[in-house]
């Protein structure tokens, strides 16, 4: 079982999150979107019905992984949570809802992971390339390789999302906005931060 998060807020174009749960009933199906370009955090998972969100997998969830990696997993409504009664809301004062999921994950499709796998090692890679490169005092030469792997690495997950959860190196931005303070390029540094 996993408890949404995040259902308290309203969605980018102004739906309540809260009036789209009122709709939810146990046994509803919903679906798990991974959000990997998320600027808060690289493994989120939108939780949809209908095509509306109304809230993320905490991130402590297992399942967010699977998710990413593209895996198949099916959701279900087990529990609606706080205000959904005359009581809740009144007596307790719960006028927010809360859902609680059942989530299952059938078996993982491992070809599917090794051809992802494939696809990330190269980028990968490249950054234990340009560590070696960092290492070795070759800065402008890491800081060029970082800044390629930075763009390459963004145009690549948002073109196929599923690979970048493939990926365990981790993205070398910060090792790139390192490198440029240490050259004292501090406006290309805190460009970098700032994007």
């Amino acid at each position: 079982m996993s408890a949404c998060v995040g259902e308290s807020f309203d969605n980018p174009d102004g739906t309540s999150r809260q009036e789209i749960i009122k709709t939810l009933r146990v046994g509803n199906r919903v679906e798990l979107v991974a959000d990997p370009l998320n600027k808060h955090d690289r493994w989120a998972v939108g939780v949809f019905t209908t095509g509306q969100q109304i809230g993320f997998l905490p991130s402590d969830a297992r399942d967010s992984m699977t998710l990413l990696r593209g895996e198949p997993i099916e959701a279900t409504v087990a529990r609606l949570i706080g205000g959904t009664n005359w009581f809740s809301r009144t007596i307790q004062g719960q006028k927010r809802i809360g859902v609680v999921l059942k989530v299952t994950k059938p078996f993982p499709e491992w070809s599917r992971t090794d051809r992802l796998n494939n696809l990330a090692k190269p980028f990968d890679d490249a950054v234990r390339a340009a560590r070696a490169l960092e290492k070795s005092g070759d800065l402008e030469r890491a800081i060029d390789a970082y800044r390629n792997l930075v763009g390459d690495i963004a145009d690549f997950t948002e073109s196929n999302k599923f690979v970048s959860a493939h990926r365990y190196e981790a993205s070398p931005v910060d090792r790139l906005s390192l490198l440029l303070e240490k050259t004292k390029r501090y406006e290309e540094a805190l460009s970098l931060i700032i994007d």
